[in-house]
């Protein structure tokens, strides 16, 4: 009895020890990895946002603004990680997550960040800065804000290439959501869509809505209404022609009329009900 309750106890004890470690497994190697060891020729604060050097590289620098395409991953502190997995003698041994919040180099380059911002590269090779409407990639989403007053870590100065002034910028970290894609801010994509559609949009969404969706919402909503519209139309058109000829069958004239009401609502409720599936996933 004492050495079933100990082997129960034991194997109770892995099943919890595996099932709290394979999380961390799973994104530490294999085809889900999130943070791996790479090497650099200079040695990266944490922080830095990295590109490979060189297609299909084992290697990583700097990111900078004239490739702001090639941005994959930001430089953390092996020390935070659970599990680190290495792989051969790396000259500047760097880890790079590619997913998830992590700690950023932000400069105050565009303005201050506030939660909730864009981010994407600024002059400085490496460092984040707010997003406007002009760079085509963003790096991810801010999940701190910096103001360039507090939790300064240091600062630079740029020159404006344009007018030959100096500015200087404050340099922070703070934790920032990695997803790099296409700025859904870029200016490109706001001219083709009026700013009232973009706003209504935002507010049914929650969230930023490309112009394609939103153009065939307004078409499903337009298909919607017109067929409605159709369909009551020639409902009423058909009571009263049929009440008319026949004043004795109102009854069951005005039962099909109401039919026809709720069919045409019906047909109205699942065209918006598209529209909101279409902007909210």
């Amino acid at each position: 009895m004492r050495v079933s309750r100990i082997a129960a106890g034991f194997v109770s004890v892995m099943a919890i020890a595996v099932l709290a470690v394979a999380p961390v497994f799973a994104n530490s190697q294999g085809a889900g990895v999130s943070v791996q060891s790479y090497d650099s020729d200079k040695p990266l604060d944490i922080g830095t946002i990295v590109q490979l050097d060189g297609e299909g590289s084992s290697k990583v620098r700097a990111a900078t603004q004239k490739e702001l395409q090639n941005m994959f991953g930001v430089t953390v502190d092996r020390n935070l990680l659970p599990v680190t997995v290495t792989g051969g003698d790396k000259k500047n041994e760097v880890f790079v997550a590619v997913t998830g919040t992590y700690k950023v180099l932000v400069s105050d380059q565009a303005g201050p960040i506030q939660v909730g911002d864009y981010v994407t590269l600024s002059s400085i090779n490496g460092v984040a800065m707010k997003a406007g409407t002009k760079e085509k990639t963003v790096f991810g989403r801010a999940a701190e804000a910096f103001d360039g007053k507090d939790r300064v870590l240091g600062t630079k100065t740029l020159r404006d290439t344009a007018n030959g002034v100096d500015k200087e910028v404050a340099l922070g970290s703070i934790l920032v959501n990695i997803d790099i894609r296409k700025n859904p801010n870029d200016e490109s994509t706001k001219t083709l869509l009026p700013e009232f559609l973009e706003r209504i949009g935002k507010e049914i969404a929650q969230k930023e809505v490309s112009p394609i969706r939103i153009y065939l919402s307004l078409a499903i909503t337009a298909v919607s209404l017109i067929i409605s519209l159709i369909m009551l139309y020639t409902g009423v058109r058909n009571a009263v022609i049929s009440i008319g000829r026949n004043p004795m069958s109102k009854k069951s004239i005005f039962r099909a009329l109401i039919e026809v009401i709720l069919t045409s609502t019906l047909v109205l409720i699942i065209g918006l009900f598209a529209v909101y599936l279409l902007l909210r996933l």
